[in-house]
């Protein structure tokens, strides 16, 4: 009997033995194997699993040391009495007629509220995301990232007699003050942001904070101005207050000040890099929504998650850091990457307002559990946080880095957006190609990729892919775009323009000076020399200066360019049409690659 529920996979991350074990309890629990029944012996029991039976016999020891099995001399090893005196109640005990039919259901239906969640907060990918070749999903991480060793440590040392009597004896409201001291003193000062313990509160996460803000200060015939597409929890969140909720426009500088956000008291803002649309807010565009809102009594709550992610020098400071910036309500969530089991958030603001804040979360009895307080606290005052911050923040460069020159690559035409900070790109698609059919092909072929249908476009994450993996994905994804989008679009036989000749190819191309914007919205400019050799300039989209070299030639009719480190050093092959200043380039088989402007030295 017991050895039919056993089901062994050997590509789990659990050992043998455990698995042995967990499914040994979980038959004896639900009373699949009862109590007083004999199990097989270590030997058998090892024959029929195909395993060692050493890790048999250390399965049925431990089964034996935690009161499941007890051992009868020269009889072997039997179910304990003691289970069924625990009160679990075995398979014998029938259940009774009827339970999990349709009239249940009716009867339950009749007794609850209605309850309405949008269709985006349900969506989810599937739970094999990992098995995927191409997961480009947001919000999830490599686990090979995951400091893993930092939190055994600190595990161990906050299970010290000394440490226990401290966070044990935790007061019902009350917060770590160990943690409120790392958060006052190590991670807010590096934002610019000085504060006292008494201006912060932890919660179990940035929806929970939210929902606290939301139950606090709105609602009623109170707005809420923020940019959508949003996170889909937080914006289902803030809708449950019965709040206004006013869709703010944004550009490439952040959230516009016009009649939208001025029509709206209270503002929810995410400069860094803004969910899902990837848009980071200039310094100066954070300058004038600062002195807006002061100048119109409005509030900011200000979400400044994956600030520690930034791959081109220092983030750009937060709201709250600035003068004036007492209007301002501050929220966190520590990344999913460095303590995904916690994801603890806090909000900084002024006292009376986390004094109302605690009485809330008081009143729902949902203060964050004290052993994670401490052991957050712990992990941060040993320099494991700064660390694994460092390290990651390393390794997820490298993984925005292929992901931009992929798309460069496979996908000039489109518009990415990248934010210098964050996870995840914003990719829009032509109107003619439909984001969640795209999704269904491309998933079909390994890639996973997350839609807002809404707005036809796609999510790309980074941080739960290889970097060695990116281009093949990204590859794949453009053939399925490609594939759709040539359809409608000007080919090289319907071109508008004057198809350049190898001879016109000559006249026209030394000494020119190519100018335009690549997928990623980065301005370049390249210098094509007579000696044949080309210089590249591009100011990125974090406004840091990139320079590359190449050299240039004619293949028939073709023009023919190879950079040293820019679209990885292959070699690409055009046709090349020219419409006034306006210089169009299409692949061997006629497909439009890219545009941009053909101009002198002199021009």
């Amino acid at each position: 009997m017991a050895e039919a529920l056993i089901v062994l996979d050997p590509q789990a991350d659990k050992s043998l033995q455990a698995q042995i074990r967990e499914k040994i309890i979980q038959g004896i629990l639900s009373g699949s194997i009862p109590a007083g029944h004999k199990m097989p012996s270590s030997r058998r029991m090892a024959e029929l699993l195909g395993v060692a039976r050493n890790t048999v016999v250390l399965a049925y020891q431990q089964l034996v040391d935690d009161s499941f099995l007890v051992t009868r001399e020269r009889s072997g090893f039997y179910v304990s009495d003691a289970v069924q005196q625990q009160g679990i109640i075995s398979h014998a005990e029938a259940m009774p007629a009827g339970v999990g039919s349709e009239p249940d259901r009716a009867f339950w239906r009749e007794h609850c509220n209605p309850v309405s969640v949008s269709r985006r907060a349900l969506r989810v990918r599937p739970a094999n995301w990992q098995q995927y070749p191409f997961p480009f999903v947001s919000n999830e991480y490599d686990p090979r990232l995951f400091p893993g060793a930092e939190w055994r440590e600190c595990t161990r040392d906050i299970y010290a007699g000394r440490e226990v009597a401290q966070w044990a004896t935790l007061g019902g409201n009350e917060d770590d003050r160990q943690l409120v001291e790392q958060i006052c003193t190590r991670l807010l000062p590096r934002r610019g942001i000085y504060v006292d313990p008494g201006q912060i509160l932890l919660a179990s996460g940035l929806q929970q904070a939210c929902y606290l803000l939301g139950q606090l200060l709105l609602g009623g015939d109170r707005s809420l101005g923020m940019v959508l597409p949003a996170c889909s929890e937080t914006e289902e969140i803030f809708r449950r207050t019965g709040v206004n909720l006013n869709a703010l426009p944004q550009d490439s500088d952040g959230p516009l000040t016009g009649a939208e956000i001025q029509s709206s008291g209270y503002w929810f803002l995410q400069p860094n890099a803004h969910n899902p649309t990837a848009v980071t807010t200039s310094l100066e565009r954070r300058r004038q929504l600062l002195q807006l809102a002061n100048g119109r009594g409005a509030v900011i709550i200000e979400n400044d998650c994956d600030h520690e992610f930034c791959y081109h020098g220092t983030p750009l400071p937060p709201l709250k850091s600035f003068g004036g910036g007492e209007s301002v309500i501050y929220l966190y969530q520590f990344p999913k990457v460095i303590d995904p089991g916690m994801q603890l958030a806090f909000v900084v603001a002024p006292k009376p307002v986390i004094q109302r804040l605690r009485a809330l979360r008081y009143n729902l009895r949902e203060r964050v559990p004290a052993i994670n307080q401490r052991l957050l606290a712990k992990f941060i005052a040993s320099g494991h946080h700064d660390a694994a911050s460092f390290r990651i923040t390393q390794q997820l460069r490298e993984r925005w880095v292929a992901l931009g020159e992929a798309l460069m690559h496979h996908l000039p035409k489109l518009l990415v957006r990248r934010a210098g900070c964050g996870t995840a790109c914003w990719l829009e698609l032509p109107k003619n190609l439909s984001a969640e059919q795209l999704q269904k092909q491309a998933e079909r072929q390994g890639l996973l990729l997350e839609v807002a249908r809404e707005y036809n476009a796609l999510r790309i994450g980074f941080a739960a892919i290889e970097a060695d993996r990116i281009e093949a994905g990204v590859a794949i994804l453009a053939q399925l775009i490609n594939g759709e989008v040539s359809q409608s679009e000007e080919t090289l036989d319907n071109a508008i323009g004057r198809r350049l000749r190898a001879a016109d190819l000559q006249a026209e191309f030394p000494g020119a000076v190519l100018l335009g914007t690549n997928a990623l919205g980065e301005s370049y400019r390249v210098q094509v020399m007579a000696d044949g050799t080309m210089l590249g300039y591009a100011r990125n989209d974090v406004d840091v200066d990139e320079t590359d070299t190449g050299r240039w030639w004619l293949q028939g009719d073709m023009w023919v360019r190879q950079w040293r480190n820019w679209s990885y050093g292959r070699k690409a092959s055009f046709h090349v049409v020219i419409d006034g200043h306006r210089i169009k380039w299409f692949s061997e088989t006629g497909q439009l690659i890219d545009t941009g402007i053909l101009a002198r030295e002199s021009e």
